[in-house]
């Protein structure tokens, strides 16, 4: 599936711009949101399809131009499924536990920290987003390639643009970071995590707002859960109240309780979340204070989009990652 001209194309379709403006005119005022962003907790929203990730996106970024922030730090999904050669090669590598170590390092090498969009815009659909400087880190690299396919953002800065030029106002300058491997499995190390939480941390000024996204789910037919189906619940709702308890299980795991390791290994065969390598960076970035609270948990049915067997669902979910726990 060619998910990055699928999304491109939802955003195409006549129907999309009535849409698109009526899920901003329902996020006029949002004060569950502007709060977050006032407190500046990171926001996290899904990139599923524009039906179901539409509503939620246009939350943050109506959210966004309220706040006037003076730029957005954006932390993509680097989806690894999709990355073209060699870095798919690299990944293989950095995989094979049969392998040499040196070799293997030598793959995440290639793949840790973040990956930047090159040039001094981004063009979408809407109209153009400028990009902020952010001048050079050792794990944050321009893109030579290992974008190509990538998605996770394409709707998300194209709504901000839409909102912008909508309503004719500058647009928000952004920073699309997309994130590479934060786990090193050779040490079984999070470090990587920590020292760009770091980075991050240096990169955010008082007027900066950081989000990020994230589907915290996929399952069932095409997500490899063919022998899994029979022992899980029946039916969208008992599915949601399940995986809604399993993704509230990882994220405390994540921040509130610091068990990193338990908390990736669940993200990965539990709830096939494709933001398991960027939560570890939200829970070194807020510290050990980390909390959270789940504004909006659905799952989204992609039995039809695949065209597949159900049960297919992917989640749709906006979060709010906070420093301080909710008395």
């Amino acid at each position: 599936m060619d998910w990055k001209s699928y999304y491109r194309d939802e955003l195409a379709r006549p129907e999309s711009l009535s849409a698109i403006e009526g899920f901003f005119s329902r996020a006029e005022d949002d004060p569950q949101i502007d709060e977050a962003i006032a407190r500046r907790e990171v926001l996290s929203f899904p990139h599923t399809a524009l039906s179901y990730a539409g509503p939620l996106q246009a939350r943050v970024i109506a959210g966004l131009y309220r706040a006037r922030v003076s730029n957005v730090i954006a932390l993509g999904v680097l989806h690894t499924s999709i990355i073209p050669p060699p870095y798919a090669e690299a990944l293989d590598r950095l995989r094979d536990s049969s392998i040499d170590p040196d070799v293997r390092k030598a793959g995440l090498a290639q793949l840790s920290g973040a990956f930047f969009p090159s040039g001094e815009k981004i063009s979408t659909p809407f109209g153009d987003l400028p990009l902020a400087s952010i001048g050079p880190h050792r794990l944050i690299r321009a893109d030579a390639g290992i974008l190509k396919n990538e998605f996770s953002l394409d709707t998300f800065l194209s709504l901000m643009a839409f909102y912008a030029n909508q309503r004719g106002i500058d647009p928000l300058p952004v920073v699309p970071l997309y994130i590479g491997i934060t786990y090193d499995p050779v040490e079984g190390s999070f470090a990587i995590a920590a020292e760009f939480a770091r980075t991050l941390r240096r990169l955010i000024g008082p007027e900066t707002a950081v989000v990020t996204t994230g589907d915290l789910v996929h399952y069932g037919m095409a997500y490899g859960d063919e022998a899994r189906i029979p022992r899980m619940p029946k039916g969208k709702r008992a599915l949601e109240i399940y995986f809604l308890r399993e993704t509230e299980d990882v994220l405390a795991l994540a921040l509130s309780r610091r068990n990193l390791k338990e908390a990736f290994t669940k993200s990965f065969e539990v709830l096939k979340s494709d933001q398991r390598y960027i939560l570890p960076i939200i829970a070194e970035l807020l510290g050990p204070e980390a909390d959270y609270e789940i504004l909006y948990f659905e799952l989204s049915d992609y039995a039809g989009i695949l065209t597949v067997e159900p049960p297919c669902y992917v989640a749709s979910s906006l979060i709010t990652y906070r420093a301080v726990p909710l008395r």
